[in-house]
């Protein structure tokens, strides 16, 4: 089996780093790299390029991936590949994460500094897969192009490719391929464009649930009123306190916040000569088992390393055997962050995370080289919630904490699903 990975980038560096690090060494007669230069913006769209790149490959099943993914195994690409090209199944797409119909990310991989997704490691049909990597075959993209439409130009032409893929009656799917996505940024321009775009191209087709929201939904009368947009984050805060405050009771110790780490790691001041390690929590085995070994990696110039464990006993002895410093643990749980308070692992700077039922830990960072953001009063559980807190305030109001009354940049946005 063979495959042509193509790539358009803008960043040299950032794909040296990822791509080209992760498939260095790989027999170009079984993995080529096909690189396709837009530093000088000569193509104004996604589709442009890799349908060009498509056109220089040599081998009968094309990658289309992202230029900040690090590839763990080349082997893992070259088998998913042979089920495109196998008659059984009837797979005309398949990809590194997709979106089944109830709204579920499908496909396991390391997006920033944590894991996202339901495991499949074989495919599963879905509504739609993301652009951070997906696979055809290359006679197929040769006679059906991506779409070089200006409203699809970086966003949603996989949602629109996989749409119409399945009207000419061939299937799409999402499937483990171990990579981890070391994006830098949450790129959502015109967004609403390419999925409004996608909806006219595919109006019997719709909805259509995608990792950045439902194309084709019409908001509910309360999301989409004046009461809703300003307080809707409120109902989630509430769940996300209740976790928080169970969190914080397992852990034994720590501040709880309300955030998404993945939007908010690079606000973290490190101090130089430090490295960020980060240890995330495979409770399937299936990512740690291809992609447990550890990984360095540079986020806007600070050091990271990156490793996977399959459970909460691999986390304590791997924690107890590594040096101090900035430690972020991801995708616990319950009973995993109470381990870890047991062995005495949470001290009194952590800061327990809880973004919708994902929890993290971070430690060895001083406050006041935290996130900004995560001392806006989103970011602040409910004070009736908050371990220890006195009165029934909520969060914003005049009885919380002085930090969250402060005037500061709200959080970002995105939700789990958020790729790019």
């Amino acid at each position: 089996m063979s495959v042509s990975l193509v790539c358009v980038f803008n960043d040299p560096a950032v794909r040296e780093q990822c791509l080209d690090r992760s498939v260095a060494g790989s027999d170009p007669a079984t993995v080529e790299l096909v690189v396709v230069d837009n530093t000088d913006h000569r193509f104004t769209t996604a589709g442009a390029a890799l349908n060009h790149g498509a056109r220089l490959a040599r081998h009968d099943v094309v990658a289309f991936v992202h230029q900040d993914v690090y590839l763990h195994s080349t082997s893992r690409l070259l088998e998913v590949a042979a089920l495109l090209r196998a008659d059984a199944g009837g797979w005309g797409l398949l990809g590194a994460a997709g979106v089944g119909p109830g709204g579920e990310v499908v496909g396991l991989l390391r997006d920033r500094v944590q894991l996202i997704g339901r495991s499949a490691v074989e495919p599963v049909e879905v509504d739609s897969l993301d652009e951070v990597l997906f696979l055809v075959e290359r006679e197929v993209v040769l006679r059906e192009p991506l779409a070089e439409d200006p409203d699809l130009a970086w966003h949603a032409y996989a949602v629109e490719y996989g749409v119409r893929l399945r009207e000419l009656g061939l299937r799409v799917g999402a499937v483990d391929l171990a990579i981890t996505h070391n994006s830098l940024t949450v790129n959502l321009a015109r967004l609403a464009e390419a999925h409004h775009r996608v909806a006219e191209l595919h109006p019997g087709a719709v909805p259509v649930r995608t990792t950045c929201g439902i194309v084709g939904a019409e908001p509910g009368w309360l999301r989409s009123s004046a009461v809703g947009r300003r307080h809707g984050w409120r109902r989630r805060g509430l769940a996300e306190s209740l976790v928080a405050r169970r969190a914080r009771e397992r852990a034994g110790a720590g501040r709880p916040v309300l955030a998404d780490v993945r939007l908010d790691v690079d606000d973290i001041e490190i101090v130089a000569g430090e490295r960020v390690r980060v240890v995330n929590v495979d409770a399937t085995g299936a990512f740690s088992a291809v992609a447990g070994d550890p990984l360095q990696l540079t986020r806007r110039g600070e050091p990271f390393e990156l490793v996977a464990v399959h459970d909460a006993t691999d986390l304590v002895a791997h924690l107890r055997s590594e040096m101090p410093g900035p430690l972020l643990c991801t995708n616990l749980d319950l009973d995993g962050l109470a381990r870890l308070g047991a062995a005495g692992l949470v001290g009194g700077d952590a800061v327990i995370g809880i973004h919708e039922s994902d929890i993290w830990l971070l430690t060895g960072v001083a406050t006041d080289r935290l996130p900004r953001a995560w001392l806006t009063g989103r970011a602040v559980p409910f004070s009736a919630l908050r371990p220890g807190a006195a009165g029934t305030q909520h969060r914003g109001s005049a009885g919380a904490t002085a930090a969250s009354a402060m005037a500061l940049p709200a959080p970002r946005g995105g939700g789990r699903g958020v790729l790019h």
